[in-house]
């Protein structure tokens, strides 16, 4: 069941944005929301405490340094390491996500959901 569902999401997203290159929006009213959307691309963004952060597509790698609200990673393939982050949250395939810290003294609380997603801490 779970190797039907991830070739879904697989398929579903490949079709959404495999010819789509890649867009990052940082929100100009001040909220923080970055949206980075694509296929292969690399991109680097600084996060404020603020910043939530939502990485969409196949193939990416992202860094952001800063402090991070929350990371959501969507798709297949996608590397994002992330300085600081309250959340971690990874639907998909074969995604990777390193992160060096919480906030604080505290552990990101992180959610995964679909195949080979991997969410590990920067040592």
């Amino acid at each position: 069941m779970n190797r039907k569902l991830g070739t879904a999401v697989f398929m579903m997203v490949a079709c959404a944005f495999g010819p789509v290159t890649a867009v990052a929006q940082d929100d100009s009213e001040g909220s923080g929301n970055i949206d980075i959307t694509g296929s292969g691309e690399t991109a680097a963004h600084a996060c404020t405490p603020d910043s939530t952060v939502e990485i969409t597509g196949s193939s990416n790698t992202v860094t952001l340094t800063g402090e991070c609200k929350s990371v959501t990673v969507n798709g297949t393939g996608n590397k994002v390491k992330v300085e600081a982050t309250r959340a971690i949250d990874v639907t998909g395939s074969s995604n990777s996500v390193t992160w060096k810290r919480g906030h604080g003294k505290s552990k990101p609380k992180i959610s995964r959901t679909g195949m080979d997603n991997k969410i590990t801490q920067e040592k």
